[in-house]
């Protein structure tokens, strides 16, 4: 179980992750990302596309073995998420995206 000071708690921790939903153009898309940190209640991670602030993403995270057990020694944490901050830097083509976690998704 995920306490409150884990919520807090970010790490910088890169894990492979999918990402579903659709961007500022309203086009779904789904594609491979790699997060820079997590929390208990978030994720960060950059992407070439842009996305908007209150879109809902799925997300599909994979999990190192040291992390399963504390998700049901499942390899993948699927979880609903809503984009709360969208970061854009001058030269870069990558935005960076910081998602709220809202409700783990069904299989």
């Amino acid at each position: 179980m995920i306490t409150i000071t884990d919520r807090e708690r970010r790490l910088t921790l890169q894990l492979p992750l999918e990402v579903s939903g659709q961007d500022a153009a309203g086009t779904a898309f789904t594609e491979t990302a790699q997060s820079l940190n997590i929390s208990g209640g978030g994720i960060c991670f950059e992407t070439a596309r842009q996305l908007l602030v209150g879109n809902r993403l799925l997300l599909k995270i994979r999990l190192p073995r040291a992390l399963q057990k504390r998700f049901g020694d499942r390899s993948v944490y699927r979880v609903k998420a809503v984009i709360c901050r969208v970061e854009n830097f001058e030269g870069e083509a990558a935005h960076r995206i910081g998602a709220r976690f809202l409700e783990e998704a069904e299989p």
